[in-house]
């Protein structure tokens, strides 16, 4: 892949929407460049996990303040 490539495939994954589309479609054609084709699995795989963490950190977050909401109560 030459410079240009690399930055159109950087420019596209830039964008919020299109970039979800566009590395699922290098990770499962056959037509791809096979470098481009491993950097869209890692790129995929480093979504999900800032996902699956984002969740779970959202989550103890909400708790917190659940638990700090309840202990707030007047008797």
């Amino acid at each position: 892949m030459t410079l240009g490539d690399w930055m159109l495939t950087l420019l596209l994954t830039y964008i919020p929407v299109v970039n979800l589309i566009m590395l699922i479609i290098w990770s499962v054609d056959e037509k791809t460049n096979v470098n481009k084709k491993h950097f869209a699995w890692a790129a995929l795989i480093f979504m999900g996990i800032g996902v699956v963490l984002s969740i779970i950190f959202s989550s103890i977050v909400v708790m917190i303040l659940a638990s700090a909401m309840h202990s707030m109560r007047y008797y």
